[in-house]
């Protein structure tokens, strides 16, 4: 009797009310550090076993995950894990941003970065080359800073100098690129260039074990009425801050030619000091069709120092390739394998936010 009577005082809940409790609890965002997060849909039912992760960019710091909101209670494995990744992140993040890799402004970092490099080679075969090209992506007002102006190489810049055979001129593109999404492990974006060209980049990346990552890069492509797709995959492993060790598996096909055309790289970077590092490069790049060949090997190693300035940089890179030539159809060895050593140099300049602090000094 007394639960009947106290079951009759209790207020009815109807459906309708619960969704609008829902609603009003949902309504939030977070601005802390320029970031902003989505209001959470009102009709997300949620459950034990969903353990969604809310990521939210620190542009100061994009390996900083303590701004990440939770749909549940964290534990201290947790915060062990953020720890893990934010230790393996940041080494990683600094040699590319100190190599003035393109891959630090492809995961998003904000602001505007222009980079202008100079390139002066001598080989034993060419004799002087010298090459001179501009890179920049600018972030443009709207669509939560998710649209960029980019001028930069037809080619993946990440895997251009390590390539064997690989360092004379290229061509760049004027290109929109719009960030559709992105999360805390995959991203995805649309570049159109005045090529013209349109490019759909898929990434995602997959913290194996504490200091290995995996990434999956994924390209398709049409350009002036050829249709082509990349697949690049990295192995990441940090040895420790000094050390960083990253493998390169690229494969592309392409309406011009048959089969695949494949790179395989592995880079060893090693920090000296926070001016002045090494890396220790190996590669090898070939063709499946109509040859199954190896069409090049190299062996190089690069001394990258950061003087005067905190935007200035100049490289020195001594290599020796393997190559062989091939005819236009790629039929026929024109030229057999022989050796080539070349030494190269580079001076490069930053401007905009490319001194800016992305890191943590780890050191």
């Amino acid at each position: 009797m007394a639960a009947a009577a106290v079951k009759a005082e209790s207020p009815e809940v109807s459906p309708a009310d619960l969704q609008s409790v829902n609603e009003q609890e949902s309504d939030f965002s977070v601005d802390k550090a320029g970031a902003d997060i989505d209001p959470v849909p009102a009709d997300v039912e949620w459950s034990d076993e969903e353990y969604s992760i809310y990521k939210i960019e620190n542009p100061e710091d994009p390996c900083d995950r303590g701004l990440d909101t939770y749909d549940y209670e964290k534990s201290w494995y947790d915060d062990t894990q953020v720890y893990v990744n934010s230790s393996f992140c940041e080494p990683a993040l600094w040699f590319d941003n100190f190599f003035g890799s393109k891959r630090v402004f492809e995961e998003g970092a904000a602001g505007t970065y222009i980079r202008w490099r100079n390139d002066f080679s001598y080989d034993e075969e060419e004799s002087f080359n010298f090459n001179t090209d501009i890179s920049f992506s600018i972030e443009l007002p709207g669509l939560q800073d998710r649209l960029r102006l980019t001028f930069e190489s037809d080619q993946d810049e990440n895997l251009r100098d390590i390539a064997p055979g690989n360092n004379q001129g290229n061509t760049s593109s004027l290109g929109l690129q719009l960030d559709v999404t992105e999360n805390e492990r995959s991203k995805f974006n649309i570049t159109v260039s005045f090529t013209p060209r349109v490019r759909l980049r898929y990434r995602y990346t997959y913290p194996v074990y504490e200091t290995v990552t995996l990434r999956l890069t994924q390209e398709l492509q049409r350009e002036k009425a050829v249709h082509s797709s990349r697949t690049l995959i990295d192995f990441e492993k940090l040895f420790q801050n000094q050390l960083f060790f990253r493998s390169s598996s690229e494969a592309k096909l392409s309406e011009v030619f048959d089969g695949i055309d494949w790179l395989q790289a592995f880079v060893l970077y090693q920090r000296v000091n926070k001016k002045t590092s090494l890396s220790y490069e190996i590669s090898a790049s070939g063709i499946t069709e109509p040859l199954t060949l190896a069409t090049n090997y190299r062996a190089g190693v690069r001394f990258r120092k950061n003087f005067h300035r905190r935007w200035l940089f100049y490289e020195i890179s001594p290599e020796l390739t393997w190559p062989v030539s091939l005819d236009e159809d790629r039929q026929l060895v024109v030229t057999n394998r022989h050796s080539r050593w070349l030494i190269f140099f580079r001076f490069e300049v930053h401007f905009g936010n490319a001194y800016k602090k992305r890191y943590q000094d780890y050191n």
